[in-house]
């Protein structure tokens, strides 16, 4: 018989469980109630993180604008940590996917273009599919333990650049993340923006679909 799931989330989330709420039957506000008891941490979207949690210095259009880490920085990564010292899976939605990619020991590349729209994407099992996509940085996954789950089906950003605003030429010849999995921090990356999406998307179907397999199996047997 399966338990109620609950998943964590950071107050600066936009969407709570959704759309896990399939998965996840209860949802918990992890600043203000603790994490006692949740069986999944969330991290949304948002501002750029500090490139310091990947030992880069400041790219020129890093939103993250003193280059040192933020209030907000800080409390997920210390949630982070809580989670991996506990057993817990996590979950990374964009901002999320990058700051969870900076933990598991890769690193971002700090400005990249044309990812402002929805695109396709391309799945490991050759699935083809549109995601939501808002974003200038990219997860750089490549030199830490990796599942690469969906990417871009070609490349579509002109320019791949470090903190020193200059061209990273390993990703001429490497996909486009868009879905990661780190098994070392049983982390799930997700790019994209499966929140902005209806139910019936096949990119939010999924998403929980990773989610319940990849996470969750343990758990919901």
């Amino acid at each position: 018989m399966s338990k109620t799931l609950t998943l964590g989330y950071m107050p600066d989330g936009t969407g709570a469980a959704f759309p896990f709420n399939s998965v996840f039957q209860e949802s918990k506000n992890v600043v203000q109630r603790g994490m006692d008891g949740i069986d999944a941490l969330v991290l949304w979207g948002g501002e750029d993180i500090s490139p310091s949690y990947y030992k880069q210095k400041r790219h020129s259009k890093n939103q993250c604008w003193s280059g040192i880490p933020s209030k907000r920085d800080m409390n997920e990564w210390k949630a982070l940590k809580y989670a991996l010292m506990n057993n817990i899976p996590i979950i990374g939605v964009c901002r999320g996917a990058q700051m969870l990619c900076a933990f598991s020991g890769g690193k971002l590349i700090q400005h990249v273009d044309n990812h402002g729209r929805s695109h396709q994407i391309v799945t490991s099992n050759g699935e083809v599919m549109l995601t939501s996509s808002s974003h200038h940085q990219m997860m750089y996954p490549f030199d830490v333990p990796h599942e690469m789950l969906a990417w871009t089906p070609e490349q579509l950003s002109t320019c791949y650049e470090d903190g020193d605003d200059l061209q990273i030429t390993a990703m001429t010849t490497k996909p486009e993340p868009e879905v990661v999995y780190f098994p070392h921090t049983k982390g799930l990356a997700i790019q994209g923006h499966p929140e902005w999406m209806q139910k019936s998307d096949r990119f939010v179907e999924y998403c929980v679909e990773l989610v319940a397999e990849l996470l969750l199996a343990e758990e919901t047997v």
